[in-house]
């Protein structure tokens, strides 16, 4: 059986930090403290909603923490130019190397999917703007299922509906949570870890691989396809 790999997507194949443009427009020099806070609120939002088993879009939970992230650093900012940061953030560019990693593992002949919390028209138009979208068999959304990831039925979800093997999966993911939430269902994963600033959670869990951008990919899944 031909391997799969499962790409998150903000802060794998897109590069989620890019929106501070967008917010130094409004914020100027509080932007990067802002954007910490909104990313925090963000996934503590979906863990909330979650638990109260509200059926909620991502971008819901993206909405309400750049609300709370400006209430909390007392900006005025308009509602105009709020929806003018999160579209914004709808429409982010891939990384550099992206695309040429994709490329080379898809000619090495694994199955290409893509794998987000984000709800899926806008994360399937996210990544055909960034030219990524034609190089994948599948982009994979969790909406519909009430609930996010890490969540193990999420991760379960996505091996079932894409007819994919456990042992047969491995996820790629720039995130510390995604990896300890694709590890704990059995899958190997490989952390994107792109600053040695950014530490995984001290869970006990370790990544089977821990490589600095995409293309180091390829050469480490040279050869496990045959």
């Amino acid at each position: 059986m031909r391997i799969s790999l499962a790409f998150d997507v903000h802060g794998t194949l897109v590069d989620a930090s890019n929106v501070i443009n967008s917010l130094e427009k409004f914020m100027g020099r509080q932007a990067a403290e802002v954007l910490e806070t909104w990313k925090y609120k963000q996934r503590e939002y979906a863990f909330r909603h979650r638990l109260m088993e509200e059926d909620v879009d991502f971008t819901v939970c993206s909405e309400q923490a750049l609300e709370y992230a400006c209430l909390y650093h007392k900006l005025n900012i308009k509602d105009g130019e709020k929806a003018e940061i999160m579209e914004y953030s709808k429409a982010l560019p891939a990384y550099p190397e992206a695309l040429a990693a994709l490329k080379a593992l898809k000619k090495l002949g694994f199955r290409l999917f893509a794998f987000s919390n984000g709800p899926q028209d806008e994360v399937r138009t996210l990544l055909a703007q960034a030219g990524l979208a034609s190089q994948f068999e599948n982009i994979y959304s969790v909406q519909g299922t009430k609930t996010f990831k890490p969540d193990p039925e999420v991760y379960e979800n996505f091996l079932r509906y894409n007819h994919t093997g456990h042992q047969f999966t491995w996820f790629i993911s720039g995130n510390s949570f995604d990896i300890i939430g694709a590890k704990n269902v059995g899958l190997k994963v490989v952390w994107v870890q792109r600053s040695p600033d950014i530490v995984m959670d001290p869970w006990g869990v370790e990544p089977d691989m821990t490589v600095k951008i995409l293309t180091d990919l390829v050469p480490f899944f040279e050869g496990k396809n045959n």
